[in-house]
């Protein structure tokens, strides 16, 4: 499926998500033991524990299907305890708390609401967050790591409608990895209704840094549209809206189609606006 587009920077990047979870599925599942230890077994399992980070930071939906065996949480508080500062381990442990909190219908989560859900989630990653800034530069990959558990706050503080701290976190994340264009797509939505003029000009950047194969790249350009319609330039937001059409053709057949609400809305003012241009015809020709 993936290898269809060799030349495409998203799909070389769930082909190499991809093989980071296979192979830290592959050591969990020859992991015969139920315990760790020594050093030895830690030797083992941090490959694992490595690789599930890769590949979670790299495409963080493909986390499901490689999901670890059961007992993985509790070797991963055993391994800590010959590793405490592991950072690998340690967002191994906050990526199955997390996850865990996104699938209500697990056995331990089954009397959480939605609510306490997102709370555990969000509170979850702040504290790890808060641990990985003490001590920023301790690991060459621990400001990418910083960048991924913000990026993901920032989606949390969306869905639970806290605008100004999934602000907060998406420029907390683009500030520790300026790779990150996606922080950068965060911190632009969020200016959609609040500064229109500041979210065009962040759109703009995002689309000058990502790939047009990125996801969200259709996307950006519906905002943008939007943004216009709030300034009253419907020129604008018009030619926009077909540069998010033709990105959406260009789209690749594994991602799921855009259904964004501003894509729906660009739908209805264009409806809109060609029944109204319907009944001038028809008003000129009687």
């Amino acid at each position: 499926m993936f290898q269809k587009y060799p030349n495409s920077p998203t799909a070389n990047k769930y082909i190499t998500a991809w093989n980071h979870f296979s192979l830290a599925s592959q050591i969990l599942q020859g992991y015969k033991k139920d315990k760790v230890e020594d050093l030895k077994d830690c030797e083992i399992l941090c490959t694992a524990f490595e690789n599930i980070v890769y590949g979670y930071i790299y495409v963080n939906s493909m986390f499901e299907p490689f999901r670890p065996p059961e007992n993985t949480g509790s070797l991963i508080e055993q391994y800590l305890r010959f590793r405490p500062n592991d950072i690998f381990a340690e967002y191994v442990k906050v990526i199955i708390l997390v996850r865990a909190a996104y699938n209500p219908e697990q056995e331990k989560n089954k009397l959480l609401s939605d609510f306490e859900s997102a709370k555990l989630r969000i509170k979850t990653s702040e504290m790890f967050a808060s641990k990985l800034s003490l001590n920023i530069d301790s690991h060459p990959f621990q400001r990418r790591i910083l960048s991924d558990v913000y990026d993901h706050l920032g989606a949390n503080y969306v869905s639970t409608c806290q605008p100004e701290r999934a602000l907060d976190s998406f420029q907390k994340s683009y500030d520790s990895d300026h790779t990150n264009f996606g922080a950068l797509y965060g911190i632009a939505y969020n200016y959609t209704e609040t500064d229109p003029t500041q979210a065009i000009k962040l759109l703009l950047q995002y689309i000058n840094l990502a790939p047009k194969c990125d996801d969200k790249y259709p996307n950006a350009y519906y905002l943008i549209a939007s943004a216009y319609i709030m300034h009253g330039n419907i020129r604008e937001a018009f030619r926009y809206c077909s540069l998010a059409e033709d990105a959406e053709k260009e789209r690749l057949s594994f991602l799921p189609p855009v259904t964004i609400p501003q894509k729906t809305n660009m739908d209805t003012i264009k409806l809109m606006f060609a029944q109204m241009e319907l009944l001038q015809n028809q008003k000129a020709i009687k």
